[in-house]
């Protein structure tokens, strides 16, 4: 028996045995229809996300309900990730970090599966049909996503608080670029990119 964590466009199956354009600095992050958040400060960070059906992560290919789909991430610099589905009602499922993957820091070079080979987990297509958005940001530094997300009732995968694109798109620039506190500190904003792909649940 495989155990399950529903979610709105992907489901995901657990094994029982695991159980940018040029702006001026200080720019505020800019809040895309399509991409969600971007920097609009140049960065030398590079970050890539794709589905396995589009190496290239510039194509929409359609995946029907039930099939696997895998995701892929990586980045020029040794950096920490964070990797969301946008689904087409607008909610969101984070997908990195969680309790299951190892760190989500990810190594200049290195590409990250999720699922990853041997993992014990797989990721299946369910609905709501329309367009998703796979969203990876890429920091040099850690992101406090306490604001953003939370673990609930023992749950391995986070729940995202906003539940609209345009809620989320706020929520992240303010992730990104807190008000300072004694606490809390803005990333410096050449330390941080974003990237988007897309497929499609169909009939």
């Amino acid at each position: 028996m495989i155990p399950s964590l529903k979610k709105p466009a992907l489901l995901l199956a657990v094994s029982a045995a695991l159980l940018g354009m040029a702006a001026p600095a200080f720019a505020a992050p800019k809040i895309s229809a399509q991409s969600i958040i971007v920097n609009p400060v140049p960065t030398n960070l590079s970050a890539r996300v794709w589905v396995d059906r589009d190496p290239s992560g510039s194509q929409n290919p359609t995946y029907r309900v039930g099939e696997h789909i895998t995701l892929y991430t990586s980045v020029n610099e040794n950096a920490y990730v964070y990797l969301f589905n946008v689904n087409p009602d607008g909610s969101t499922d984070q997908i990195l970090p969680n309790r299951i993957s190892s760190s989500n820091y990810v190594r200049a070079g290195q590409t990250r599966a999720f699922p990853a080979s041997g993992d014990q987990f797989t990721f299946d297509v369910s609905g709501p049909y329309g367009l998703n958005r796979v969203l990876v940001i890429a920091s040099r530094r850690p992101l406090s996503l306490s604001q953003l997300s939370s673990y609930q009732n023992g749950e391995n995968f986070a729940t995202v608080k906003p539940k609209t694109s345009q809620g989320l798109a706020q929520a992240l620039s303010i992730v990104v670029d807190p008000v300072p506190s004694p606490v809390v500190q803005p990333v410096p904003q050449t330390d941080w990119i974003s990237d988007t792909a897309y497929y499609t649940v169909g009939y």
